[in-house]
């Protein structure tokens, strides 16, 4: 998907994201709970959109001594996610607009989470070698997306198709590529491979090349 296209995909979705995503983005808390997020943790969300899991991230963190990145790519979702930050009084919340396959921030992350984006990242082999390079030792990389329903019997293609036509593509190797980078991966399936969430810790991990 070109940049173009992601603009223009997100430009119109940004106003209904938080209304429609609730019925479909499950296991949010969840992979949240696996960055082990304490008071002072600095945590990053890469594709972070309007800013809906914020609030998990903010429940563990001390406002005074935490730190929450949101990062991405569409100046549309962008806007919505400053206007949570600004409703809720985040003063420990940073917004900044960058492309994930090409990230360099000068600094690292007790945790970074990837919640339904990484399978609408073009290069999303180079978001996940730039998401590692920005973990602290021992930090975590959560992974929560869409898995290929694989227990959906002849539904399986049906969901596939209609997540394709929304630019998520479900089918690319995700998990074994994160299990290349740690061979300790810990891996929870969902509701029959409705969707999956994959912790990289880099204590176990390797570097990525």
């Amino acid at each position: 998907m070109s940049d173009s296209a992601v603009q223009r995909f997100y430009r119109y979705h940004a106003y209904v994201y938080d209304s429609t995503r609730w019925m479909i983005l499950h296991g949010r808390r969840r992979a949240v709970e696996t960055l082990a997020v304490q008071p002072n943790s600095e945590i990053l969300e890469i594709g972070c959109g309007t800013g809906l899991n914020f609030r998990f991230v903010q429940e563990r963190l001390d406002p005074s001594a935490g730190k929450l990145v949101g990062l991405d790519f569409s100046e549309d979702m962008l806007e919505r996610a400053s206007r949570r930050v600004e409703s809720q009084n985040w003063r420990n919340v940073e917004l900044m607009r960058a492309d994930a396959s090409t990230l360099q921030l000068a600094r690292r992350f007790d945790g970074i989470l990837f919640a339904y984006s990484i399978t609408m990242i073009p290069d999303w082999r180079g978001a996940l070698r730039r998401a590692f390079e920005h973990l602290k030792p021992d930090g975590r990389m959560t992974v929560l997306d869409f898995g290929q329903f694989r227990g959906w019997g002849p539904l399986a293609p049906v969901m596939r198709g209609w997540l394709r036509a929304n630019h998520v593509e479900t089918l690319q190797p995700y998990i074994e590529t994160l299990r290349e980078i740690d061979p300790k991966l810990q891996v929870i399936d969902w509701m029959g491979g409705y969707n999956f969430t994959a912790v990289v810790r880099r204590g176990d991990a390797v570097s990525v090349h």
